[in-house]
């Protein structure tokens, strides 16, 4: 044993001592739906202290269990997905620089009491020695990923596919005192994506599985057809890992990865991406989460028939044609909903996926005839008249204000039936909409002549 590996031991039984702090789980508000849980912990930066070997003052036990060989409690379960990390040489072109592996194995061995997946138990077990799989120079600073083997047990925040020894991963950065620390780490769960990226600075690094894989810096939405998805990019891997230097306002937690050709849910993702920085919650960002009443805004002459289907009509054509790969979906609460001169039904509401802003949508379905989605965008917080879409085929418009009693008229002439928080206006030229609140009345030209 060398003595960096020895001073290395003694650093990680006296951080043993310290008590790590509790991490609490946050939960998804009100009207939302978890779709999938990730279950990566982003860890804090912390400053690798390094202690003289003669200054250490340990019991003679506690020095045998740190200097003992820790026995591997059997042969890795099988399919293990992050078991490829423990074969062959170290790669990365900073394989040949000891002093930094040491570094890193040492940030490593030091993050467990600071990592939230601790509570999980997956250091309780750990066996043999943990090794880095890879080491390089990216552009965002020299990255490492270190694996080691662990005996998972079933525990009271932890589910398997099966007990037994499993590969964890640890993705290390230059922190920003310039040395090397755990910015995350990872273990397969049942059920959840795999964690094979992470992001340092302006880079994502990427683990090579085997596969074709492909990055995405964020969902995209089609104002005309009202869906959403993703473009990938394939990633180039080199020695085991893809390098890709990201745009400069590229928002870390939209990114994705997906093995290509991209279909479905992914089974891949990146570290802190998604919900992940939001403690597996995605905040909420809706435009009316709060409501008085039923949230069932009926907004034309006959619309009562639809008030009973109002809400799964509007749900499924919206979902149809949303981006399957997500983390959460936080719905409306209100819907509004109405018939046009044709006899088409209109449904008003909106939609939120995972932390991207929430967008309003009308649903038009003619009497016969596949229904159609229109996006509104994201809606005009703030404004007297929040939400405004234009239906198509001259079908009128679709507007929205919560607790506001809503009129419209052409031009100077006279002012419509009220209705409540939800109107549907036929088409016509120079449409202004009235909205009247307890506070203040208020005129909006939605056709600007």
């Amino acid at each position: 044993m060398t003595e960096t590996e020895l001073k290395n031991r003694l650093t990680a039984s006296v951080d043993e001592i310290e008590a790590a702090p509790d991490v609490l789980d946050r939960v998804r508000q009100g009207g939302s739906r978890r779709l999938r849980r990730r279950r990566l912990t982003t860890l804090a930066v912390t400053t690798l202290a390094v202690m003289a070997v003669g200054g250490a003052t340990l019991s003679g036990p506690a020095i045998y269990h740190q200097l003992t060989e820790p026995p591997v409690a059997g042969v890795p379960v099988k399919n293990d997905p992050y078991g490829f990390l423990m074969k062959g040489p170290t790669r990365g072109d900073l394989a040949g620089d000891q002093d930094y592996l040491d570094q890193a194995l040492a940030a490593w061995q030091k993050s467990h009491r600071d990592s939230a997946n601790r509570d999980r138990g997956i250091f309780d077990r750990m066996q043999g020695e943990p090794r880095v799989y890879w080491a390089g120079k990216t552009p965002g600073g020299r990255v490492a990923i270190i694996g080691q083997y662990s005996d998972l047990r079933d525990h009271d925040n932890i589910q398997l596919d099966r007990e037994g020894v499993h590969t964890l991963v640890g993705f290390v950065a230059d922190g920003t005192n310039g040395k090397p620390t755990v910015v995350a780490d990872s273990y397969p769960a049942p059920g959840v994506s795999l964690i094979t990226g992470f992001v340092t600075r302006n880079t994502l690094v990427v683990l090579d599985i085997g596969k074709k894989v492909g990055w995405s810096p964020a969902r995209e939405y089609d104002l005309e057809n009202g869906g959403s998805g993703r473009k990938y990019t394939s990633v180039q891997f080199k020695d085991g890992v893809g390098v890709v230097e990201l745009p400069t306002d590229t928002d870390p937690k939209k990114l994705a990865l997906h093995t290509l050709p991209a279909k479905g849910s992914s089974d891949l993702s990146v570290a802190g991406a998604g919900a992940e920085l939001q403690g597996d919650s995605t905040p909420d960002d809706r435009l009316w989460s709060d409501l008085n009443g039923d949230g069932n805004w009926p907004m034309s002459p006959g619309a009562e028939q639809l008030a009973s289907t109002a809400r799964d009509t509007f749900g499924n054509a919206v979902g149809a044609v949303s981006d399957p790969d997500l983390y959460s979906a936080a719905h409306s609460i209100w819907i509004g909903y109405g018939v046009t001169a044709d006899g088409s039904a209109v449904y008003l509401g909106e939609q939120q996926l995972d932390t991207d802003p929430t967008r309003v949508y009308a649903v038009l379905q003619p009497k016969n005839g596949k229904a159609r989605v229109i996006s509104g965008g994201e809606p005009k917080r703030g404004a007297a008249l929040p939400v405004q879409i234009r239906l198509p085929g001259n079908q009128g418009w679709s507007v929205a204000a919560k607790d506001a009693t809503l009129s419209y008229r052409y031009g100077e002439g006279q002012w419509s039936t009220t209705s409540k928080n939800a109107l549907l206006i036929p088409h016509g030229e120079d449409v202004e909409v009235k909205v009247e609140t307890p506070a203040q009345t208020e005129t909006v030209n939605i056709t600007p002549s």
